[in-house]
């Protein structure tokens, strides 16, 4: 998830464009991911 252009900036929740069956705004999706980046700074 982390720019492959600017070192530090993660790329997470629904600017990913992860489509799931719920529809709309994904919020596990973007828990999950904004979690996963946070740990990995």
């Amino acid at each position: 998830m982390e720019s492959k252009l600017v070192k530090g900036l993660f790329i997470v929740g629904e600017l990913l464009d992860v489509d799931a069956l719920t529809g709309g705004f994904n919020l596990q999706i973007a828990f999950s991911t904004g979690y996963c980046a946070g740990m990995n700074c």
